[in-house]
C-alpha cells in the first residue's frame, strides 16, 4: 500500500519540475530572442552606415493633405493647381540646366584678336579696301597655372664719408613670417589652406609644387605649420574668450585618429582615437561669432570642464553626461538639449523595422514646422516695423518668440511626451526603439527649454555643419601624425572655419594677421585679430 501511494507524489513532483523547467526555458527563449533582435538591429545599422542612404528625411506629405498654420487654419500642402487664363502668346522660359551663366564681374579680360591679313582686307575683284561691318565674339574661361617667383629684397646701405661716426643708413628688413625661412606669407597661407580648407594631404601638395617647378619636402611644410601655430596661438585663445562671453554656445565633439610612435608586429604605425571638441558662439540676434576646436586625447569630463567652465547664458549640447554633470548646479546657465539627436534615434528605430517610431517622427516634424512658421512671422513683423521707421528691439522679438512657441509648440511637445510614456511600457529597453524612448525621456526636461528661452534653438545642427569639413579631411589625410599635429590642426581649422562662417576670405585674413602678430611683442593681447573683430574693422 505505501508503494501505491508514493507513485502520485512522484508524478506530481515531476510535473512541478517540468513546469518550472518549461518556464525557465520560456524565459531564456524570450531573452535570446531579444538579444537576437538587438544584434540584427546593430547589423542593419552598420549596413546602412556603410552602404545605405544617410538621409533622415521623412517621406513627403501626400497631395491633398493639410497642415494648420499659426492661426489654426488648415493650409493644403503644395499641389499643382489648374488656373484658366486668356489665350495669348508667351515667350518660353529656358529649360533648367541649359544656357551658360554669366562670368563673375571683376575678372580680368584678355582680348585676343583673330583678324585676317592685310592682303585679305583688299577686295579680290577690284582691289578696294574692305570695310569692317561688325565682329563675332566668343568668350571662354581660362586659368593661369600657379607659378613660383623668387622675391629678392635688396636694401642699399648708405654712409657719410665725412661723418663716419653716424654709421650706416638702411631701411629695416621686410617682415618674414618665418625667421630665416624661405617661404613668403602667401606661400605659407597656400599650404595652410591646401591642407585644412581643401583637405589635401601634404604629399599631394608637394606633388603639385613639383609640377610647378619647385620641390619642397613634406617635413619642411610641417615645420612651416609648426611655426605658424606659435604665431596664431594667441589669436585662438582670444577667440575662445570671445566665445565664452557671447552668451549663447553650442558644444559638440568628433573623433580624430592620431598616430603613435610605436609600431605593431607588422611594422605599421599604431593609431588611437582622439577627440576634437568644438565650441560655437552666437550673438543675441542668432548671428555666428565663431567656432573653436580643441584637441584632447580622450573624451574625459575634465576636457568639458576646461572648455566650458565659467560660461554663462545658453549652452546647447547633446546628452553626453560630461555636459550634464558640468551644468547641473549652475543656475546661471540654461543647458538645453538637441531635438535632432532625439529624432535621429527614432529614425534609426524606424529603419530597423519599428513602424511605431513613425508617430514621434511626425510629431517632431510638426514641431520644426511650427518653429519655422514662428521665425518667418517674426521676421516679417520686424521688416514691417522697419518699413514704418520703427525698430523692433531684440527683447521684443524674444518675448514674441516665447509667446508663440508656448502657444503652438507646447501642445506638440506634450503629445510627444505622452506618446513616449505610453510606448516605454512595452519597448525592449536595449532595442533601438527602447534606446530612443529612453533617450527622449531623459532629455525631455532640457528639450522643453526652447519654450522658455527664445535663444534656445531646437537643435545643434549649426555646430554639426561646422564639424562636417573635419569628416571630409579625415577621409583624405586619414590621421594626424602626433598629438602636437592634432593641436595644430585644431587651431588652423578653428580660424579657417570661422572665416567661412563669417564670409571672410581666409587667404586674405591669414596673410594679414600672420604679419601683424609677427611684429607684436610677445605677450601682447590679440583680441582685435580674431576673425570676428577683424571683419568688423574691415567694414
Amino acid at each position: 500500500m505505501p508503494k501505491s501511494e508514493s507513485k502520485p507524489a512522484v508524478a506530481t513532483k515531476n510535473v512541478i519540475t517540468d513546469a518550472a523547467e518549461v518556464e525557465s526555458l520560456r524565459s531564456r527563449n524570450q531573452h535570446l530572442e531579444g538579444e537576437l533582435r538587438q544584434v540584427r538591429e546593430q547589423l542593419e545599422w552598420l549596413k546602412r552606415q556603410m552602404f545605405g542612404n544617410r538621409s533622415e528625411k521623412l517621406p513627403p506629405q501626400l497631395p491633398g493633405t493639410t497642415s494648420p498654420d499659426l492661426f489654426g487654419n488648415d493650409v493644403p500642402a503644395s499641389a499643382p493647381s489648374t488656373v484658366t487664363v486668356p489665350a495669348h502668346e508667351r515667350k518660353g522660359a529656358p529649360k533648367a540646366g541649359h544656357g551658360r551663366e554669366a562670368f563673375p564681374e571683376g575678372l580680368p579680360v584678355e582680348e585676343i584678336l583673330l583678324d585676317v591679313s592685310d592682303e585679305e582686307k583688299l577686295c579680290g575683284g577690284c582691289g578696294t579696301e574692305l570695310v569692317r561691318i561688325g565682329e563675332d565674339v566668343r568668350e571662354e574661361l581660362h586659368i593661369v597655372s600657379p607659378r613660383f617667383v623668387v622675391r629678392r629684397y635688396v636694401r642699399p646701405k648708405y654712409v657719410c664719408r665725412v661723418c663716419t661716426e653716424r654709421g650706416v643708413t638702411q631701411v629695416p628688413p621686410a617682415i618674414a613670417v618665418i625667421d630665416k625661412g624661405i617661404p613668403s606669407v602667401d606661400l605659407v597661407t597656400w599650404v595652410l589652406l591646401a591642407k585644412y580648407l581643401d583637405h589635401l594631404p601634404l604629399h599631394r601638395v608637394a606633388s603639385q609644387f613639383k609640377r610647378w617647378g619647385v620641390e619642397i619636402a613634406e617635413s619642411t611644410m610641417i615645420g612651416w605649420i609648426a611655426a605658424v601655430f606659435d604665431l596664431l596661438g594667441p589669436i585662438q585663445r582670444a577667440m575662445e574668450h570671445e566665445l565664452r562671453t557671447c552668451g549663447c554656445l553650442h558644444a559638440d565633439e568628433t573623433t580624430l585618429r592620431v598616430q603613435r610612435g610605436d609600431k605593431d608586429k607588422n611594422g605599421r604605425g599604431r593609431t588611437s582615437t582622439g577627440y576634437l571638441w568644438a565650441v560655437l558662439g552666437r550673438n543675441l540676434d542668432g548671428s555666428p561669432v565663431g567656432v573653436s576646436f580643441h584637441y584632447a586625447p580622450g573624451r574625459h569630463h575634465a576636457v568639458a570642464k576646461e572648455l566650458l567652465e565659467g560660461v554663462t547664458g545658453v549652452v546647447l549640447t547633446d546628452g553626453y553626461p560630461a555636459y550634464e554633470r558640468l551644468f547641473e548646479n549652475r543656475p546661471d546657465v540654461v543647458h538645453a538639449a538637441c531635438w535632432a539627436h532625439a529624432r535621429r534615434k527614432f529614425m534609426d528605430a524606424l529603419e530597423t523595422g519599428y513602424r511605431e517610431a513613425n508617430e514621434p517622427l511626425k510629431l517632431i516634424a510638426k514641431l520644426y514646422e511650427a518653429n519655422g512658421r514662428i521665425c518667418d512671422l517674426v521676421d516679417r513683423m520686424a521688416k514691417r516695423e522697419a518699413g514704418l521707421d520703427r525698430k523692433l528691439s531684440q527683447e521684443a522679438k524674444d518675448l514674441l518668440v516665447v509667446r508663440l512657441r508656448c502657444k503652438h509648440m507646447a501642445p506638440v511637445i506634450d503629445a510627444i511626451a505622452a506618446w513616449n510614456r505610453a510606448a516605454k511600457i512595452n519597448a525592449l529597453p536595449k532595442g533601438s526603439l527602447g534606446t530612443a524612448i529612453g533617450y527622449l525621456d531623459n532629455q525631455m526636461p532640457r528639450l522643453r527649454l526652447c519654450l522658455e528661452h527664445a535663444r534656445v534653438d531646437l537643435d545643434n545642427n549649426i555646430i554639426e555643419r561646422a564639424i562636417r569639413p573635419i569628416a571630409v579631411g579625415r577621409k583624405n589625410w586619414m590621421f594626424a601624425g602626433s598629438d602636437e599635429g592634432a593641436k595644430r590642426s585644431a587651431l588652423v581649422i578653428s580660424l579657417v572655419g570661422t572665416c567661412k562662417m563669417l564670409g571672410i576670405d581666409p587667404a586674405e585674413y591669414l596673410a594679414d594677421v600672420l604679419l601683424r602678430v609677427k611684429i607684436r611683442h610677445e605677450g601682447n593681447l590679440c583680441h582685435d585679430l580674431t576673425p570676428y573683430q577683424w571683419a568688423i574693422a574691415k567694414r
